[in-house]
């Protein structure tokens, strides 16, 4: 499992769609963060403890292999042993990258999910439209994140951690011009010199473990 396809994948198993980015601030905060909540050089890890809604609980370890280009942006690759993942920052904007699909009756596009503005002050929100193309019938939605925290103190396994974010999605059903909320996909933690510490959903939960940033 990586850093999340649980941000998007998780969206997807809702949708059935993808994301094209269409964001939307209500607040800003004057910060100098500058993408000191995805700390990528190549050699760090990351170790998570993923525990399910019976309770079982396993680990994954997501290793950065280095950098490459898409789409003329630099990304770091992370990798959790089958699958890369790619991620950049641009000003306290925070992408993951995620590759098209073209399979029969199922089409995706790939680009850019925005999942976290550093800069952004508790309250704010900002949006995602989401589509995808299921045999031949265009379908919408929308990603809903919001600030819900701003450099806080949260524990995470016994262990404090400082200028923590904390960001909620949620997702919505688009039908013309109205939007039918269809519940909250997870709240997400991320601290400063870290990255991404824990992930609450319904379903399950993911909890840093232990780190080495190289």
């Amino acid at each position: 499992m990586l850093y999340r396809s649980m941000f998007f994948v998780g969206a997807l198993s809702i949708f059935s769609m993808s994301a094209c980015r269409k964001e939307k601030s209500l607040e800003a905060l004057n910060t100098d963060f500058h993408c000191g909540y995805a700390p990528y050089s190549t050699g760090s890890s990351f170790t998570y403890q993923y525990t399910n809604s019976s309770g079982d609980t396993s680990q994954y370890t997501l290793l950065v292999k280095g950098d490459t280009t898409i789409n003329g942006h630099q990304y770091s690759i992370l990798n959790d042993g089958y699958v890369d993942q790619f991620i950049r920052c641009n000003n306290g904007s925070y992408f993951l990258y995620e590759k098209g699909i073209s399979l029969e009756d199922y089409e995706v596009e790939g680009g850019d999910r925005l999942f976290l503005h550093d800069d952004y002050g508790e309250g704010a929100t900002w949006n995602d439209t989401v589509s995808v193309t299921i045999s031949g019938l265009a379908q919408k939605g929308l990603l809903q994140y919001h600030i819900l925290g701003q450099q806080i103190t949260h524990t995470v396994l016994g262990k404090e951690y400082k200028n923590v974010i904390v960001v909620r999605q949620d997702a919505a059903v688009l039908v013309g011009e109205s939007a039918y909320p269809a519940g909250t996909i997870a709240t997400y933690y991320y601290a400063l010199g870290i990255g991404y510490v824990e992930t609450i959903s319904a379903t399950d939960t993911i909890r840093l473990m232990n780190y080495s940033i190289r």
